[in-house]
Parts: C-alpha cells; structure tokens; sequence
C-alpha cells in the first residue's frame, strides 16, 4: 500500500469544502485538444506517472476537528471517457473519490479539479505535464525545455507551500464590499450539470480591437459583459438599481514568484451602480481605470490579509468544523456569493514547449456556475486561438446568444461556436 500523506489545504481552499453543494460545485475543468485520438492505455500510464509527480492532486478530503485537509488518497486512478455533463461530479466529501479525474474523448485530454486542491493555474501546469507525459509515451521527440513541470522530476517543497502565508506581510488589510448586486435569472436545468458553449476566436484580432480602447483582451471582454448587464438590467427592472460587479480571479504568482500548486490567486471586483443612460464608452471608462488600479499588490495584498485576519479569528479557528460550517455557510451566502453579478477567469495564454506545438490545437478552460451566478465564463489561449467557454445552469441562453451577436455584427469577428449539447439529451 502506498504511504499515506496529509497536505493542510491553503487559505483561500478552506472555503470550498464549505461552501459546495449541488448547485455550486467549486470544480473547474481544462482540456487540451491534440490532433491525434486519444490512447487511454497511454493516458492511463501518463496520469499514474503525473499524479506521482503532484503528489497533493492524488488526494481525497478528509475532516479534521477544527479544519478539512487532504489525505492521499489509496484507492486506484482511472482515467474515464470524458462525461458530457460538467460540474457533476460526486460530492467531494466521499472518501472513495479522488479530488481530480481525468478524461478523454477523441482528440481530447480533460482534468476536471475540486478547487480546494488548486487554482487554475495550478491546474494548466498539471495539465501541461500530463499531456508532455502523454506524448512521450507515444514515442514523439517532445520535452518540457526547461518551460514546464516534467513526470519524471520529484515535486519540491516550494510547489507545496501556502503562498498566503509565505509571501504576504503583516500590514494593513480591508474588507471588499458586501451589497448586494444584480443578478441574472432563469429556470433551471432539472439535473445539476452545466451547459457549456465555447466560442474560438483569433487571438490577433481580438487584441486589435482591444488596442483601439486602450484595453487588453480581459479588460475588452470584462466592458462588454457588464455593458451586456447593464442592458439586461435595464429590460428587467430599469428604476431598481443594483451595483454590477464582475468578479476577475488575478494570478498572485505574476506580483510574487511562486512554483506552490495550490490556491494562491486574488479576485478584483469591478463594476458599479449604472444608471439607464450607461454607455459602452462609460463602461469602457470605468474598466481601463478600475483593472488600472485593482491590479496591484498594494491592493490587492489588503485584501487576502482581511481573508487571513478573518481565518485567524479565535471564533472561527478553535470552534469544531460542524460548527464552523453553519458559521461560514451563513455568512457566505448573506454577503460573500451575493454581492457578485458574474465571474470571469482568464487563464491567458499557454506556453508549451516548441517541441509539443505539432501535436496541439487548443485549450479550454471552464469554470462552474452557481445558483447565485448562473452563467460563467472560462477563457483561455494558445497560440492563436482564444476559446471562450461560457457555462450555465438555466436554459435562458439570451444573454450568450446576444454577446455572440455583438463580437459578430459589431465587430466583425469571426467565431466558431460549439457546445456539449446536453440540453438535448433527456
């Protein structure tokens, strides 16, 4: 029997297993397209060596008295055929699961991770090795070149390190705001899954016109959504105003180095209260600034100290779980999920290794919905290709199909739109 390791779950991952339920499953899915079908003995072989590797991945949960941590977990890996249903898998608390599976479909190699093991970004260089592990047992001239993890390396202490604790300083700290914003609405589906639609564009002409506003391609994305808000706002209720706050997860490895494999990412909120008269200029306005100024470590380091600070509370830390989670379930679904109009996370884009190149065609990246947050979007490039990946719990598919329109009819990009199609199945 495999020796059995407990790895303490990260500040920002604590939550999760609090928080998830069926309509809010706290898992995230990526896939790598290859041009070749997908050999699952291979795979098979290559998740067993990348799981070695990432040892904190192999785990299931586990519940102490005061906390949740990981455990390894004994039972055998199974790569599986890649379900068309996504955010459906089991409730993570089942110690006969493992915290991440992995897929395959045709040309398609997928993990879909709990979050309170990794962030997306921890996630892509999971990925990244696994498909490397891939190739090379394929007998293709491929290697990591020095640019990402590789199987056969031993996992460092750095790679498992609480980047929280180990990078942000003692100072000053403030709390996010808490009122409640607008939402989306709509019926939702009978059986908890998410339909997924993606959409692939040019990553050239998208930064084009970004340029043209001053904005990078988050930002270009983030002003259309919430001036696609503010439009559906003003249809549902135009004397009734809410703020309009898009929530951007932002990468901490990008203001202090860190190799950690776990949660170490920061949300910035943007957005505000608008008015019927709103313009796409006013947005566009409102988002070069506010992505200006919340992009910092000075501001956002304030912001994960309040999170730590409210950790470290005696009434939180030393009170037993069962108590803790009624606690922290209360006050996240009062003021933590619904002061929140939509997410967005952008993975950007993807470094391989020269030698992998031939082999790929894109990536995806797909975040879970919420009962709160219906609709999500999940983003991602290589090379050329940025795929939009939006995902949603309702069958009103309005708000995507006119985002759709716009990126077509007012900007003259071309789109190729696909999707899992699982509203078509009974």
């Amino acid at each position: 029997m495999a020796t059995t390791t407990w790895f303490k779950i990260d500040n920002a991952g604590k939550l999760f297993p609090v928080v998830t339920n069926q309509r809010r499953a706290s898992y995230f899915r990526l896939v790598a397209n290859l041009h070749d079908v997908i050999d699952p003995i291979l795979l098979q072989k290559a998740a067993e060596t990348t799981l070695h590797r990432f040892p904190n991945f192999n785990t299931r949960l586990k519940k102490g008295l005061f906390w949740y941590y990981l455990e390894t977990q004994q039972r055998k890996f199974k790569v599986k055929p890649e379900p068309n249903l996504f955010g459906s898998i089991s409730d993570p608390n089942d110690p006969h699961i493992h915290l991440i599976e992995i897929y395959y479909h045709r040309q398609r190699i997928a993990i879909e991770i709990f979050h309170s093991v990794t962030d997306g970004r921890g996630g892509m260089e999971f990925l990244k090795t696994l498909v490397l592990a891939y190739l090379r047992l394929k007998k293709l001239p491929v290697s990591s070149e020095g640019l990402i993890f590789d199987a056969d390396d031993v996992a460092t202490d750095n790679e498992l390190e609480d980047s929280f604790q180990a990078k942000i300083k003692p100072g000053y700290s403030e709390w996010l705001p808490t009122k409640k914003a607008f939402h989306l609405h709509g019926d939702y589906f009978p059986h908890h899954g998410h339909y997924l639609t993606h959409l692939t564009l040019s990553v050239t002409e998208l930064k084009k016109i970004a340029k043209l506003h001053d904005l990078s391609i988050t930002g270009f994305l983030a002003s259309l959504l919430i001036y696609q808000l503010v439009i559906k706002q003003n249809l549902e209720n135009p004397k009734k105003r809410r703020p309009i706050i898009l929530s951007i997860p932002v990468d901490m490895r990008k203001y202090l180095p860190s190799t950690t494999m776990k949660n170490f990412v920061m949300t910035i909120n943007i957005g505000r209260v608008y008015s019927v008269q709103t313009t796409l200029e006013d947005v566009i306005n409102d988002v070069r600034k506010q992505l200006k100024d919340g992009q910092s470590i000075d501001k956002l380091a304030p912001q994960i100290r309040a999170n730590m600070i409210a950790e470290r509370m005696l009434l939180v830390r030393f009170v037993p779980l069962f108590i803790k989670r009624i606690i922290i379930y209360s006050v996240f679904n009062r003021v933590g999920e619904p002061a929140l109009t939509f997410a967005m996370s952008n993975l950007g884009q993807v470094t391989m290794p020269e030698s992998t190149k031939p082999y790929l065609n894109s990536f995806e990246f797909m975040i879970c919905s919420t009962k709160v947050m219906p609709i999500n979007l999940g983003v991602v490039s290589f090379e050329d290709k940025l795929i939009l990946s939006f995902s949603r719990i309702i069958t009103d598919r309005s708000f995507i199909e006119h985002f759709v329109r716009t990126l077509q009819s007012d900007y003259g990009l071309q789109l190729l739109v696909y999707g899992n199609r699982w509203e078509e199945e009974k």
